[in-house]
């Protein structure tokens, strides 16, 4: 199924006074309208993001508190820690907080988690070192420690005290913190704040709660001019954590982002030669966005954060550039290793896909955990539905981790606080989280299953065959001017809650294109309509593009003014394209469904009609009997096959019955078969007695004859039921103490027993009901097979 990509506008209108408040440019007072920015105040306020007044740090309660422990401990010469996060958000925090704790003379070191080892947040492993080793009796949590209750706990046990700054949603038992500064925490903020500043301090990424801190201790040492030493790394962990871009943030990144125009920040400075900025007048949020973040972040990901760390907070021009080059390089590594898992997952769910209709989750226990998330960002990207990946911590093998990403209509906070009591711990936001759980606890399958259920239950009403895309404005390209372009930056610093203006331009003349860069990845296109002739238009990661010339197209796309090789010009970035040309797949499918399944004693009749039919045949056997029925007819075996080799044909032919609807649609789907025949030869629904009954009577046989060992799959093909409900079992029969299971490999398994399978101790298990859940999912399938009309089947195959 490809997503089919809708661009919605609405219709808007503006005043002579709101177009006059700016500058005259009509197309500018749509874009704010389209924003919600509509009163002359709201316009002058967002058009001017420098001249804008932040609000005092003093409207976080515990702000005032907190920064006396902290002269405190700067008069005693306590040593005081930072402990901050892995990403660009925590680095660019805990390097503001150590810059800012240094300049007013405070005993300051840091510490970050590296992502493979700890992950998110506070653990107790690292707070032994600070407090032991460190002597530290006082740490500051930068990015974090909102939900680590229990380490704070631990902290204080050992007299150490603890000041939360974070950003991330708050649980509902609060850590004992000496201070929490958390615009999210219940009563962290002054009670007398109007709805549109409570907004805007909601906004702040984990650096923009740092700052607040560190402009009140900044305020009193008298050392207020140290602000602007501090505010580029404001902007880009900003820029980096993916927040809105508007209220104090747009602010904050917008004056970070004229100091760093300016020169400031060495390492910064560096790092932006490097990758090809040296016009810095021109810098956007944008360059920061895919140039500064991803190589922040990479060090992260891959090996140690310190190396950004020290990037950000060194003045020694060698240990600068040794940065700039390892942080480029690991980027590099960053680059070809997602592009490597995002192939793997990819063609895995391309092979599960019709198993699990509304949302993506994969596991691979060789999956790097520092890009996960990057590659789930991009599947969400490709089919529109939420997606979780996941993989094996690397020190505890027990703990599967996940990063997940989310689309509009789904928070995944919430659905994962649904799940709170399977998990070892979780955290994000609505569009982003991670979490991990515990295997021995829970398996991949069975939270797989409970998360889907969960994920069905929150999207019934989403259709993932849609993606809707919001456009500011339709426009000629006449009413594209330099001078409009101009104007339109004006939105600038642009990010998320205020994205780079999107407009359609229908029906355009397709004049020539080529394919350009590196293995011909993306597109460049010329196009004419009316009087306006060659317009350049470029779209990254579009190598297949076949559209004959002087055909019609539409374009979703943005303007920018183009300079090179001394020629200044307008071009276009395009973000999607329509053309009768560029065929949408759509989810119908015509298919002929021939109903054979009341009719009785046709084997012969339907064996002959192989050998003689001119059309290629498949026939779904996966049943031991059924097989054995066939055995003499040559032509029936060729064209026999099961769930793993399913074949693409003219016409299949079921002899036996799916597990599942899932796997009944897989394969009319993935066979492109035309015309299906349903055939009732052998359908038996299972009970459990009988089931477990023939299930140990084979786990006896492998301990006899196969010293114990099993592959799943045979087990399931012998017994014609499902590879989860085999599992199922086993691991019932493991809670039960009947018999003591260990995986040997990815598909085998090995078995001794402890004690005889009883049917009556089984039902007494607490994961009981999950055997007997698949057990009459398999049945309810058949029974729908069975009895279903042929419209109610082509109903739910249209879906």
């Amino acid at each position: 199924m490809s997503i089919r990509r809708i661009w919605k506008t609405k219709e808007i209108s503006v005043t002579e006074e709101q177009i006059q408040a700016c500058g005259n440019d009509k197309i500018l007072a749509l874009l704010l309208k389209n924003r919600g920015i509509e009163t002359i105040v709201e316009i002058n306020k967002f058009l001017n993001p420098l001249k804008a007044s932040l609000s005092s740090p003093d409207v976080f309660v515990d702000l005032e508190k907190a920064t006396k422990r902290i002269s405190s401990a700067i008069e005693n010469n306590e040593h005081i820690t930072i402990y901050g996060d892995f990403d660009a958000d925590g680095i660019t925090s805990t390097s503001v907080l150590y810059l800012t704790l240094k300049e007013i003379g405070a005993n300051v070191d840091y510490y970050i988690p590296e992502r493979s080892t700890e992950s998110h947040g506070l653990n107790t492993k690292a707070l032994v070192k600070i407090i032991a080793k460190k002597k530290s009796r006082l740490i500051i949590t930068v990015d974090c420690g909102i939900s680590n209750v229990n380490e704070i706990t631990f902290a204080k046990g050992f007299k150490t005290d603890v000041i939360i700054t974070d950003h991330h949603e708050a649980p509902e038992i609060l850590p004992d913190a000496f201070a929490i500064i958390n615009p999210k925490a219940p009563n962290a903020l002054e009670q007398n704040l109007s709805i549109e500043e409570l907004k805007s301090l909601n906004y702040l990424a984990g650096v923009g709660v740092a700052f607040k801190l560190a402009c009140k201790l900044l305020e009193k040492y008298n050392k207020e001019i140290f602000v602007n030493e501090i505010l580029p790394l404001v902007a880009i962990g900003t820029i980096g954590d993916v927040v809105e871009l508007l209220g104090e943030n747009r602010s904050l990144v917008a004056m970070g982002l004229e100091l760093i125009k300016a020169g400031k920040h060495k390492g910064i400075q560096k790092l932006l030669s490097e990758i090809g900025i040296e016009d810095k007048s021109k810098l956007t949020a944008e360059n920061i966005a895919f140039g500064i973040v991803p190589r922040l972040n990479a060090a992260g990901r891959l090996e140690n954060p310190l190396t950004a760390l020290k990037l950000l907070i060194s003045n020694d021009e060698k240990e600068i550039s040794e940065s700039v080059k390892t942080l480029n390089d690991l980027n590099a590594l960053r680059q070809e290793l997602c592009d490597e898992t995002f192939k793997q997952a990819s063609l895995m769910y391309e092979k599960e896909k019709f198993k699990n209709k509304k949302s993506i989750v994969l596991f691979n226990e060789n999956w790097h955990i520092g890009i996960i998330g990057i590659v789930a960002s991009k599947l969400v990207e490709k089919y529109n539905k939420p997606t979780f990946l996941m993989t094996r911590d690397a020190h505890n093998t027990n703990i599967i981790r996940c990063s997940s990403r989310s689309i509009e209509q789904m928070n995944i906070y919430e659905v994962l606080s649904q799940h709170k009591d399977e998990l070892e711990g979780f955290g994000g936001h609505k569009m982003a989280a991670g979490f991990s759980f515990d295997e021995t606890k829970i398996s991949f399958e069975t939270f797989k299953r409970k998360l889907n259920k969960t994920i069905d239950e929150v999207t019934q009403d989403v259709d993932f065959s849609k993606s809707i895309i919001k456009v500011d404005l339709i426009v000629e390209p006449e009413d594209i001017t330099f001078e409009t372009i101009e104007n339109i930056n004006k939105l600038q610093p642009c990010g998320s809650g205020n994205p780079n203006p999107l407009f359609i331009i229908n029906d355009l003349t397709l004049k020539q294109y080529r394919q350009m860069g590196s293995n011909n990845a993306h597109l460049k296109l010329f196009v004419s309509k009316n009087n306006t002739e060659n317009i350049e238009c470029v779209k990254w990661n579009f190598p297949n593009f076949n559209v004959p010339e002087n055909s019609k197209i539409d374009l979703l796309c943005y303007p920018q003014i183009n300079c090179f090789n001394g020629n200044t010009s307008i071009q276009y970035m395009i973000e999607d394209i329509h053309s009768e040309h560029i065929k949408q797949e759509q989810n119908t499918y015509e298919i002929n469904i021939l109903d054979h399944r009341q009719k009785k004693d046709i084997l012969n009749q339907v064996l002959d009609f192989i050998n003689t039919t001119k059309k290629t045949t498949g026939i779904f056997i996966q049943n031991k009997t059924t097989q054995n029925s066939i055995l003499h007819y040559e032509k029936a075996i060729k064209c026999s096959f099961n769930m793993d080799s399913i074949p693409i044909v003219e016409q299949l032919m079921f002899f036996d019955v799916p597990n599942s609807q899932d796997e009944f649609i897989q394969i009319i789907k993935e066979s492109n078969a035309q015309t299906v025949h349903l055939l009732n030869f052998n359908v038996v629904k299972t009970n459990v007695d009988t089931f477990v009954a023939k299930l140990s009577g084979m786990l006896k046989y492998a301990i006899s004859n196969l010293n114990g060992k099993f592959e799943i799959e045979k087990l399931s093909k012998a017994l014609w039921v499902s590879d989860e409900l085999i599992l199922a079992a086993l691991n019932l029969f493991d809670d039960t103490e009947m018999i003591d299971l260990n995986q040997i490999s990815e598909a085998e398994y090995k078995i001794s027993y402890l004690h005889p399978v009883e049917l009556s101790k089984i039902k007494q298990s607490g994961i009981y009901s999950d055997l007997e859940e698949k057990l009459a999912e398999i049945n309810s399938f058949k029974e729908f097979y069975l009895t279903a009309k042929i419209d109610e089947i082509k109903e739910f195959l249209m879906r």
